[in-house]
């Protein structure tokens, strides 16, 4: 399912002013992009910083995850 422009717009709205030092990437594989990404035809990825894979950001990644799920399954 194609997520809305709106609700990414709003995930990346949250994200800046939940967690600033994320952001939001939409990946369009109808576009080829160059080198390719991902698997899916349309995808969108979160970027974090360096310690963002460390366990002791498990629960925000969680919340990130649960926010990106809300907001773009609109």
């Amino acid at each position: 399912m194609k997520p809305s422009r709106n609700g990414a717009r709003e995930l990346a709205g949250w994200l800046e002013a939940n967690f600033p030092d994320c952001s939001f990437t939409e990946v369009n594989r109808d576009r080829k992009a160059q080198p390719p990404q991902n698997g899916g035809r349309y995808q969108g990825r979160i970027d974090g910083p360096a310690g963002w894979a460390d366990a002791v950001r498990t629960g925000d990644r969680l919340t990130v995850l649960d926010a990106a799920r809300r907001l773009l399954a609109r």
